[in-house]
């Protein structure tokens, strides 16, 4: 099972989008600087994420989170 997920720095109000098969090991990561993406910029949160079949599935939403009507999406659900 991957799931597609949505991380969230307070301090800097930025959003970071990405699949995994272990949530919580792949949150860890971020905040102890392990991926190079969100590296400079901690602590992050996850603050949505969805189960997904396959890997393509994930990705493709993700694809889905980084369109306009995706932020538009994730900010109505999530109240930002």
């Amino acid at each position: 099972m991957y799931y597609s997920y949505v991380l969230y720095n307070l301090e800097n109000h930025r959003f970071h989008y990405g699949f995994t098969v272990d949530l919580k090991q792949t949150e860890k990561a971020h905040n102890e600087g392990l991926i190079d993406e969100t590296r400079g910029i901690r602590p992050w949160t996850v603050v949505h994420h969805e189960p997904c079949g396959s890997k393509s599935q994930a990705i493709r939403r993700i694809r889905f989170y980084r369109t306009i009507a995706g932020q538009r999406y994730l900010k109505r659900i999530l109240n930002f």
